[in-house]
Formats: structure tokens, sequence, C-alpha cells
């Protein structure tokens, strides 16, 4: 007998009680209690028959023993006392009473009658189905009715005759009045499993299943009862589905708050029948049926706490090694911890204040292993560290040496301009006149012959091109087959250049070499250093 409605008694002849106004508790127990004292109430206690061998129940007695129930956490489930079993999914055999219950509660309707609470002395309705405090608007009818009946004559009222309701009248069209009869099934409680026969036999003494009848056709209200099953049968299963989900998930919390109180339970080396009948207790274990499942629930359970507890290690562990290498961080400030550090020094560096450290101390989360390797590496990164600013100076030292004998170079290029430099000039002509400029002094600073290195290299370079360009320019002073040209004392450097040009255009396959040593001036010109070298012999003749 379900705990949330008013149990049927043996007796329908005799008054309904009245409805209880005290909240019907949800536990077994609790329910069977009150069952036993509304029952005892009417019936005569039965004689106590001798004690015999108790019988193995029938498949209808284990059928008829299952009852619904409330969990406090407002969950349906469902509880026979014979198998000893709890599920959150309703049984077949529940599903099965309620369709034929619904089919045969109309055949056991009475007239409303009215009756007195004796202990609150309130008015109470009842037609032996349904039990209200509310009078029924069909008494009013019934009283209306007996009052016509007693006129002067003392005839009895003929019956009215039934008005049929009309339909569509409250439907606009004919999908709103499917949609009202799906509403209409869905009101009376018709279940999925129902057929067309039983729910036309249950529905016909209701008023409203004659007023469809007249807008909607049988094939369409046997197709919007299909629909309606369709509809209905994915929703219960979708219920099903979420009442499993709560019921994995009562376990589970039933898990988290008896499991931790358990003496001796570990999730490394406990199982599920060690801690089976503790569990067993709370009405939540009995809320998952299949034992596999609880044991699956329990495993992954266990799993997940040795998960958390691995996690929780290991953040330890990082928690210590932080806090070791930041003590190692202040050593190393002060002074006492470098690159070169081995452990033994290390260690024997430190004051005993400085050993007493909780972060240099060996713990669970830090053993005398880890120490050592937690130093190596710091000391590894120190010397990564100590390399890689090594490699930092040495590139800016080289690249600032660099810029030093690029600016020794721009001097010479100078000097040559200015006519102080050839490249017939030697070392020791040139040296007094270059040791006076700070970019001397800068390459110096590198390396003593660094200066006249790369002056002679650079003079070499000079001449070997000069001479290449100038054994051209003496093919078009002195061409074969022809004038030369001459070069006076007061020739200038452009009279020169033009005649060196014209003499190229004579000559052919010359006028481009010509014009590129005549406009080359890097650092002098070819043509110049040519032209000096005639003008200095015409003025020796």
């Amino acid at each position: 007998v379900p705990p949330s409605s008013i149990p049927q008694y043996p007796h329908p002849g005799l008054p309904p009680p009245a409805p209880s106004t005290a909240t019907v508790s949800t536990t077994p127990a609790a329910t069977f209690q009150a069952f036993s004292a509304s029952t005892s109430a009417n019936t005569p206690a039965p004689a106590l028959a001798p004690v015999a061998t108790r019988a193995i129940p029938t498949q209808q007695q284990i059928d008829e023993a299952w009852a619904e129930y409330t969990a406090p956490n407002g969950a349906k489930y469902y509880h026979n006392p014979l198998l000893k079993e709890s599920t959150y999914i309703k049984p077949d055999a529940l599903k099965k009473k309620e369709t034929s219950t619904t089919v045969t509660s109309a055949s056991t309707k009475r007239p409303w009658a009215e009756y007195t609470d004796p202990s609150t002395g309130k008015k109470y309705y009842s037609d032996g189905v349904t039990t209200t405090w509310e009078k029924p608007p069909e008494m009013d009818t019934a009283e209306d009715a007996a009052v016509a009946s007693t006129d002067s004559s003392g005839d009895p009222p003929k019956p009215k005759k039934k008005k049929k309701s009309v339909v569509h009248e409250s439907y606009a069209n004919k999908d709103e009045a499917i949609a009202g009869f799906k509403g209409f099934l869905l009101a009376k409680g018709i279940q999925p499993s129902s057929k067309w026969n039983e729910v036309s036999k249950y529905l016909s003494s209701d008023s409203r299943w004659e007023a469809f009848s007249d807008m909607l056709s049988v094939g369409e209200r046997r197709q919007a009862l299909a629909e309606y099953q369709t509809k209905r049968a994915n929703e219960l299963k979708q219920q099903e589905r979420q009442e499993r989900i709560r019921a994995k998930e009562a376990f589970g919390q039933l898990l988290t708050d008896v499991l931790q109180t358990v003496s001796g339970f570990s999730a490394y080396h406990s199982r599920f029948s060690d801690v089976r009948a503790t569990l067993a207790k709370d009405d939540r274990f009995h809320a998952v049926s299949e034992e596999e499942t609880r044991e699956n629930l329990f495993l992954e359970f266990c799993e997940e706490l040795r998960k958390r507890e691995e996690r929780k290690k290991r953040n330890k562990k990082r928690e210590a090694q932080e806090a070791f290498n930041a003590f190692l961080t202040e050593q190393q400030e002060a002074g006492k911890l470098t690159f070169a550090s081995t452990w033994e020094l290390f260690v024997g560096s430190l004051s005993s204040e400085e050993r007493n450290d909780t972060r240099f101390l060996v713990t669970s989360h830090m053993t005398e292993a880890d120490r050592q390797l937690y130093f190596a590496d710091f000391v590894i990164e120190l010397q990564a560290a100590e390399d890689d600013k090594r490699r930092r100076i040495r590139d800016a030292r080289r690249r600032a040496e660099k810029a030093q004998r690029d600016a020794y170079r721009d001097l010479l290029r100078r000097l040559a301009t200015e006519g102080r430099i050839r490249p017939y000039t030697k070392w020791r002509s040139i040296e007094d006149i270059v040791n006076l400029e700070d970019s001397y002094k800068a390459v110096v600073s590198q390396d003593p012959d660094t200066p006249r290195e790369i002056f002679e290299e650079w003079v070499d370079a000079w001449d070997s091109t000069y001479h290449r360009e100038r054994a051209v320019l003496t093919r078009l002073v002195n061409p074969p087959g022809r004038a030369s040209i001459s070069v006076r004392a007061d020739t200038s450097l452009e009279d020169f250049t033009e005649q060196l040009l014209g003499a190229a255009e004579q000559a052919g396959g010359l006028d481009g070499d010509a014009k590129h040593i005549v406009d080359k001036s890097e650092p002098v010109s070819a043509a110049r250093l040519y032209w000096e070298e005639l003008i200095t012999r015409a003025k020796h003749l």
C-alpha cells in the first residue's frame, strides 16, 4: 500500500476513515504500523495461529508485497519485504497493478456520502474511492434533485435527460481537440501498456469521453492514444534513467558519509564484502537494487579515493621541493652556494640553526635522496645560468671588439682620402700618425699587434686592386698603334680622366672598365693614384 494514499479497507460497507491531517511516514516500518493500526480499527484481531514452518511465498504474494515509499531526499523508491529488496525503478508488478486499478476503479465507486471525524468532529466526504474535506459538487446536485422530488403530488421525479457535452465549443479546431484528448488521457493516468478496449471501457463513464467522441472519430482517438502512449513511454523511460542516476548519486553519497567512519577501511585493501553489512543499514544502500552495480560503484569510489590520495601526496611533495629550493636560493644569495658547490661542502657550511630549518629537514614528503636530487638540479641550473652569463659576456665583448676594429678601418680610409696613406705606404711611416687616434688605442687594448695587422691587410688588398686597375689605365695611356696620352706637370685630374674616357671609346671594349675606374672613389680612385704617379714623373723630367 503506498504510504502517500489512504489504505483500502476490507469492509466497503463501513464508512471510510477521515483523511489524515498528519504527515504520513515514508519508511517501510512506519507504513506497516500505520496500515496495521488502521485495519485493526475496522476488523477484529485474528486469533493466533500455531507456530509452523514458514511457507515459501507464491509469485502472486511477492507481486502484491511491492509498495512505494518516499526517501528523505524526496525520491520515490519501492520495497518488497518478502524479497527484502528495494529499488528506485518501479517493478512491473506495480505497473500492472496500477493499470488494473485504473480500469476497475470506476466500478468500485459508490454515491458520495457525508461522514464525521470522531476525533475532530469535522465533516468529510467519500465515494469509496476518493475521500476529501471539501463537499463534492455531485452531492449538491443530488440534494437539489431530492428536494425537487418532494412536490405536492408526492410522485417521484422523472429522471432528467443527460445533456451531451459539445467539445467543439471548447476547442477551436481538431488539432486542439486532439491535444486536449491527450491531456485527458494523462489526467486519467492511462499507462503506455494499456489496450484500446481497456481504455475505452475505463473512460466511457466519464462525460468527457463522450464529448470527445463527438468531434474525434475512433481512428483519430486511437491514433492520439498511440501517440500519447509513445510519448508517455519515453517520458517514463527518462524518469527511470533519472531515478537510476539519483540512486547512484545517493549511493555515492552514502559511501562518502559512511566509509570514512568504518574502522579499518582502506581504499587500497578493503573489499566490498568487508563493508556491505555496515552500508546495508542505510536506506540509500537499497536504492541500487543490483548487487553487481553496488560493488562496481564501491570499486569506482575506492579508485577515486586512491587517485585523490596520490594527488595529495604529489602536492605535498611539490610543496616540500619548492620550500627546499627557496631555502637554497637564500643560501645562494648569502654566498654559501654557487654553481661549483658540492652537497658535502654545502651541508658543512650550514649552521646548526640552518640545518634545523623545517624546509631543510627530512620529512615523509622529502627523503634524503630527494634532498640531494633537488640540490643537484639546483646546482645544474646555477651552472647553466653561469654558462649563459659567460656566453652573453663573450658575445658582447666580441661585438664591441668588432665595432672597434671597424672604427679603426674607417680611420685608415679617412687618412687615405686625405692623401696620407697610399697602397704602397709602409706601417713604420704611418704608425706615429695613427697611434694618436682613439680608435687605434681601442684596438691596441685588444692586442698590441692588431693595429699593424689590420693596416697591412687593408693596404695589401687596396694595392692588389690598384695594380689590376692600373694595368687597364696603362693600356689607355699608351695604346698600341695609337698616340699616347700626354701628361704634363700642369695637367689637371679632370683633363686626364677626360682623355682616359676618350681613349677607351676609341679602343672599344674598355669604355665600361674605364668609366668604372674613373667613378670609383673607395678609398681613392685608381685614376687619381695613376694621375699622381704621372704628374710626379713629369715634374722630375
